[in-house]
């Protein structure tokens, strides 16, 4: 048996998220049938599960396959199975030990948002949202950087076995998509909770339009009070890249 790390870029739009699920279209499950007709059953693991909508430039997973598929081989054979909503962008041997979630160090989404009209062929892939300035955005973003527990800011029905998390890096910087004026916010992180993402930048930008305060958004981030709840739209997040360390 070889075991395998594959990097998979999706559109989170064409699936019910991430995770396989009975009766529903879902990236665990496409993957999985689409071994199963090389005769390659295996279970698969993520370094995270997106939710429904969610897409991936850099999701990375592991999967099992006989010593007879080397990873050139089985590449060309899995991409055709998998467009065109999944791209293989590389496949490589690993060892047995090999966990794409717990050997990785480091995850990073990116966000992808505009208060402008958009265009129905980019309404899937950048979120419609109105915000404030730049400046107001980073000072919110400054308050979720460190060591936290992130339990306010954890969607409700999971069951993580802690919600402390470290919070690298969060900044914003602006972004044109031909003449479209956007606004990326970048998150590092050694992981994330359930819609973690999403909770914080519905909090983040609801202080950059004034509907909270930097107190409230400190309140919350110090498991005082929860005083945000918003979901910020899935169309415009972004698994970006996982991290590990180098051989």
């Amino acid at each position: 048996m070889r075991r395998f790390k594959l990097t998979l870029a999706y559109d989170g739009s064409a699936f019910m998220g991430f995770a396989k699920q009975e009766g529903f279209n879902t990236i665990e499950g496409t993957l999985e049938n689409a071994l199963a007709k090389l005769h390659v059953f295996s279970q698969i693991s993520a370094a995270g599960r997106t939710d429904k909508g969610v897409h991936a430039t850099c999701q990375v997973v592991a999967l099992n396959a006989p010593k007879f598929w080397s990873a050139p081989k089985l590449l060309a054979h899995l991409q055709p199975k998998l467009a065109p909503h999944i791209v293989c962008q590389s496949l490589e041997q690993v060892g047995l030990d090999f966990h794409p979630r717990f050997c990785a160090y480091k995850r990073r989404y990116r966000y992808i948002f505009t208060q402008n009209p958009l265009s129905p062929f980019l309404a899937r892939y950048v979120a419609l949202h109105p915000h404030g300035t730049l400046e107001s955005l980073q000072e919110a973003l400054n308050c979720l950087v460190g060591t936290h527990d992130f339990k306010y800011f954890c969607k409700t029905g999971s069951s993580p076995k802690h919600t402390r998390r470290t919070l690298y890096k969060a900044f914003c910087y602006p972004f044109c998509m031909g003449r479209l004026n956007c606004v990326v916010v970048v998150f590092e992180a050694n992981g994330f909770l359930r819609a973690q993402v999403r909770l914080m930048l519905g909090a983040v930008l609801k202080y950059s339009l004034g509907h909270l305060s930097l107190e409230d958004l400190r309140a919350q981030v110090a498991l005082k009070r929860r005083v945000c709840v918003d979901l910020a739209p899935p169309s415009g997040l972004y698994l970006s890249r996982v991290f590990y360390p180098q051989p």
